[in-house]
């Protein structure tokens, strides 16, 4: 994808609208549905990696991989780990757009609440994307 932004800056982003912190599961799922709102809505994408299918529904292996190691419970700081070292810092932050930014805000309040479980049995529902390339 020649358009996007890194997911872990996407997954930042969702870290910031949330007080209370995310698990994993939480901001691999809220990244994809509003990285899939973007590509519905504005015609291009939010991410600039490709969702892959995995047994356990649609994954951006960036965010999967940075945030593997955190303890289980919800994930409250933003990525500094390894990756962050190995790349530029300006690839972990990104100047979102106004409707990028409305997007991810009206995931957040829409599914935010939703844990880990409820979000996967969203992304994993029959026809969806995730059902299509994993079936």
């Amino acid at each position: 994808m020649s358009q996007g932004h890194n997911p872990i800056a996407i997954a930042n982003h969702f870290i910031d609208l949330s007080q209370k912190g995310l698990t994993l599961v939480q901001l691999l799922k809220l990244s994809y549905i509003s990285h899939g709102f973007t590509l519905a809505l504005l015609d291009k994408p939010l991410a600039d990696e490709y969702a892959e299918a995995w047994k356990f529904g649609p994954v951006f292996p960036s965010i999967y991989h940075e945030f593997k190691y955190e303890k289980p419970g919800p994930i409250k700081s933003k990525a500094q780990t390894a990756n962050m070292r190995a790349n530029m810092l300006e690839d972990f932050i990104s100047d979102f757009d106004k409707n990028e930014k409305t997007i991810m805000e009206f995931t957040y309040k829409k599914y935010g609440n939703l844990d880990g479980w409820e979000l996967s049995a969203i992304t994993h529902a029959k026809n969806t994307p995730w059902y299509k390339a994993w079936k």
